[in-house]
């Protein structure tokens, strides 16, 4: 497998700047590559989100994840905010489009992905996709194939053939990204899935957000087991900030492939204020992120819960910079200044090598 992947990672280099910056940033050792998905405006307006896409690439987002109707529930589509992000202004993040074969025959699929190189998408993540019936619409599902059929698309548009064998104009040439389950009940099966999606041509994968340490620990075992080294084939690790603990109860109920642990949630009881509740959510997330450093991940991929992108950016700012906000009430921005030393939450302090003193 390992041969596999060196021979992949030398002979597929795209040719358009954007894909090249991120497939490099993905691979570089040192770089601290972050990704964060942002949800879909509920209806056609898109300012907000907008609005909060640009804060979260001011404090050093890398790339936005743009999903595609999670849980089956109805928002803008992706490419249209895309084409909101690019007549905005520069664009100054790359950006990772979900496509989902719930919803979309071979056609569609071809047709969207063919959009989504025209709309300067740096990469697609292809999953198969949630269930019709986790949402609310009375609709059917479609299904023609799963993440391994649109990884067969996307090698034919690559080669600059349609399914059918119609030769396009020109090849497409972005990165293809797929899931992977660090909190699958059998991680070696998880793992056995993610190499045949290496196999079919997969660039990178994103994983479900990671809420416990063991879980992060025994995706990094099978990973080793299975010969798919960091520098080869990129993992992007997921982080989820849980924000009380109705929040993560929800997320276990309602969201497949997520699991908050107990001790996870405990630390929300009895804490009434919304802003301590935010701190809690806070050090929960830097402390996995700095448990996943340790072990040499420089990749995260942070989802965006509801619309906090205050938060986030906090999260991306640490992550990315060493920066740390502990003060959630003050209004004040921290200037980016790599000089300064700045204050750690007490609880992150042990993964810095501190003393908590």
């Amino acid at each position: 497998m390992s041969d596999l992947l060196e021979k992949r990672k030398n002979q597929y280099v795209p040719e358009a700047h954007f894909r090249q910056r991120l497939l490099e940033k993905l691979y570089a050792p040192q770089y601290r590559f972050v990704t964060v998905e942002v949800g879909m405006p509920q209806g056609h307006k898109s300012i907000k989100v907008r609005e909060g896409c640009f804060h979260l690439g001011q404090k050093g987002c890398d790339a936005l994840n743009l999903a595609d109707n999670p849980n089956a529930n109805v928002k803008m589509h992706p490419l249209a905010f895309q084409s909101r992000l690019l007549q905005a202004g520069p664009a100054f993040m790359d950006t990772i489009y979900h496509i989902t074969c719930r919803d979309k025959n071979l056609i569609a699929l071809q047709t969207e992905i063919l959009g989504a190189a025209a709309l300067n998408i740096a990469a697609i993540l292809a999953v198969t996709g949630d269930a019709v019936k986790k949402g609310p619409e009375p609709a059917k599902s479609v299904f023609e194939g799963n993440s391994l059929k649109l990884l067969e698309i996307v090698r034919s548009l690559r080669q600059g053939k349609l399914m059918s064998g119609e030769e396009l104009d020109q090849p497409v040439d972005m990165l293809v990204g797929v899931a992977y389950n660090p909190n699958a009940a059998d991680i070696n099966n998880e793992t056995e899935k993610l190499l045949r999606k290496i196999e079919a041509g997969a660039d990178f994968a994103e994983t479900q957000p990671v809420h416990s340490k063991d879980a992060f620990d025994r995706c990094v075992e099978a990973l080793a087991k299975y010969n798919i080294p960091q520098e080869k084939f990129p993992v992007i690790f997921g982080l989820m900030p849980v924000m009380s603990r109705k929040n993560g109860e929800f997320l276990n109920k309602y969201f497949s492939g997520i699991h908050v642990p107990e001790e996870v949630l405990k630390e929300f009881d009895g804490v009434e204020s919304k802003a301590a509740r935010e701190k809690i959510a806070y050090e929960q997330s830097l402390e996995l992120a700095m448990h996943f450093s340790k072990d040499g991940t420089n990749n995260y991929y942070i989802i965006c819960p509801f619309t906090r992108y205050e938060l986030v950016g906090k999260i991306v700012e640490y992550v990315k910079f060493g920066y740390s906000h502990v003060s959630f009430q003050s209004e004040s921005m921290l200037r980016q200044d790599m000089s300064r030393q700045v204050e750690t939450p007490e609880r992150v302090k042990p993964y810095l090598g501190q003393s908590g003193k």
